[in-house]
């Protein structure tokens, strides 16, 4: 827990408490105190996605997230979506808001880092969104799954009762809407990447400012080592030249470079923002997988609107079940994977974010 800030969530309930901070990964803790350098390279996608996925953390959103509604929020999608918000995202806003009041407002660190809290709380709004998106999707495809579990593969024709059921089925399919129609990230995708430019820039400046002020090290120590000699001269010269050892001792106070602990503060927090914006790699996994499913559930659509064309003739319902239980494996597994990725973007968001705002109250006194 930080003590410039406490990450307790805005709305404030008797049931439900504040995510703790995820698990730091093996790569942290392990950094050097070099001025410069370039950032640590991405660690293992993979590796790090599968240790995610046992994390305490990550499995305490993925609660937080399928939680039933409250009795007050029954009635009330956006009340429920809000506040599911509020409980999944950590730090919350109320705590980033309090340790910015802080910062310099109108400081290009203060806007870009502000700008990466705005981001991310966005991606989680939008992953939350797309998680009742797969909601919607299960709902969908429950009566069809539910006729599918009861007719074998290898069934015999079916009957006329059957082909109506089914029928009326594909009638209600495809009036309902595709749960994943209008969910597209690319501008989500573009405001980090963005962001991430802006960042780099500023990086940059900041390693260059920092080698300024190390030239200026170097070249106060060679004042110092330039007057420590003027003085031994003048203690060995006629008292007539000692007022040009008392000169050089003089200017030596002022060869001494200013303190290079706002600058290094200054890069620490430009890293953690611009590690945040690595969140980009899993936001461009999502909306794969979101193009996926729309092809998937519009070719579905496609195959009852078929047999709708043709009204309750048994032949071609008969087909187009058959297409639906070829694809149902496909669907389930995209939507299980679209899930995963959903829950590991909360999980890395709330990471980078901790590290960030960490970074931020460490460095407040200076």
């Amino acid at each position: 827990m930080l003590e410039c800030v406490s990450f307790k969530s805005s709305t404030s309930t008797t049931n439900t408490t504040s995510l703790p901070p995820p698990a730091p990964s093996h790569s942290e803790g392990n950094s050097t105190e070099a001025e410069e350098g370039t950032p640590a390279t991405s660690p293992n996608v993979s590796r790090e996605f599968h240790r995610a996925v046992q994390a305490h953390s990550y499995n305490e959103i993925r609660s937080v997230v399928q939680a039933p509604p409250q009795a007050h929020h029954l009635d009330d999608e956006d009340s429920h979506h809000r506040h599911v918000l509020s409980q999944v995202l950590q730090p919350d806003s109320h705590s980033v808001r309090e340790a910015l009041a802080k910062a310099e407002p109108r400081s290009t660190l203060t806007r870009l880092v502000s700008a990466y809290f705005d981001h991310s709380e966005t991606a989680s709004d939008f992953c939350l969104r797309l998680s009742r998106g797969i909601d919607r999707a299960r709902r969908l495809y429950t009566p069809l799954s539910d006729l599918l579990a009861v007719l074998p593969a290898d069934a015999p024709p079916l009957s006329q009762p059957q082909c109506d059921g089914a029928y009326d089925l594909f009638l209600q399919f495809d009036q309902e809407e595709n749960p994943f129609a209008l969910s597209r990230l690319h501008r989500l995708r573009d405001s980090f990447s963005g962001l991430k430019r802006d960042i780099q820039r500023d990086l940059r400046r900041c390693h260059s400012r920092i080698r300024m002020v190390r030239h200026a090290a170097a070249a106060s120590a060679v004042c110092l080592i330039a007057a420590a000699a003027g003085t031994v001269v003048v203690a060995a010269v006629v008292a007539a030249h000692a007022a040009v050892g008392f000169s050089a001792l003089a200017a030596a106070p002022f060869c001494v470079p200013r303190p290079r602990r706002r600058e290094l503060a200054r890069l620490k927090q430009l890293e953690a923002a611009e590690n945040g914006t690595l969140v980009v790699n899993d936001i461009n996994t999502i909306d794969s997988l979101v193009d996926r499913l729309q092809t998937a559930v519009e070719g579905d659509k496609a195959y009852v609107r078929f047999a709708l064309e043709r009204g309750r003739e048994r032949h071609p319902i008969q087909e187009v079940l058959k297409q639906l239980r070829k694809n149902q494996p496909v669907l389930e597994q995209l939507l299980g994977d679209l899930e995963q990725h959903i829950y590991f973007c909360f999980y890395s968001v709330n990471k980078a974010r901790y590290a960030l705002l960490k970074e931020i109250c460490l460095h407040q006194t200076l």
